[in-house]
């Protein structure tokens, strides 16, 4: 039987802790003790899917650090990231994204997340809303404009509006990304 779980960084084990870093496999991060990960990642939630025995089977991880800018309005929108399958091709990332989206909508959380244009049927098999190529018009701010290397935006959780609004990025209308520590 497959058990989905949401965990804040101080509710994951250190057992866990361990899985996620080796699966997310951020050089970086490999280096980082068990305290370490909860501080750096305490505004974040950890969804996982595990079997009966607790083996971890997907992972990701909604991001509460980030909000969006659009016409100089701030959105509460958190994101997506960190999607991964320990066991691929049994349905495991596709069962967790259900389970995030049904879990972030029934909370009333807006979430985007980004790929690549390789991953787009992935996702749209998955029931994830894909705006195509608008990514690049997402930039941080405070910081020189720098390519995006994902083309397209998720839309894991959005209001109609929030919607439409990163539907009509473009050259002329682009938005930020902050990123709050």
């Amino acid at each position: 039987m497959i058990n989905y779980h949401l965990k804040t960084s101080s509710e994951l084990s250190v057992s866990e802790i361990k899985n996620i870093i080796g699966y997310w496999e951020e050089e970086e991060w490999f280096a980082l003790t068990s305290d370490e990960f909860r501080e750096k990642f305490h505004k974040s939630e950890f969804h996982l899917l595990v079997d009966d025995n607790s083996n971890l089977l997907s992972l990701s991880r909604i991001n509460f650090d980030f909000k969006i800018e659009l016409k100089h309005i701030r959105y509460e929108v958190c994101e997506m990231v960190g999607l991964v399958s320990m066991v691929r091709k049994k349905g495991y990332a596709r069962h967790l994204i259900k389970e995030i989206m049904g879990n972030l909508k029934s909370r009333g959380i807006e979430c985007i997340g980004f790929c690549e244009k390789e991953l787009r049927p992935f996702y749209e098999k998955c029931g994830v809303t894909v705006l195509y190529d608008q990514a690049r018009y997402l930039h941080e701010k405070d910081h020189k404009p720098e390519l995006n290397p994902d083309d397209d935006i998720l839309v894991i959780t959005l209001s109609a509006d929030v919607k439409e609004r990163l539907s009509a990025l473009n050259k002329e209308n682009t938005g930020y990304l902050i990123f709050e520590e």
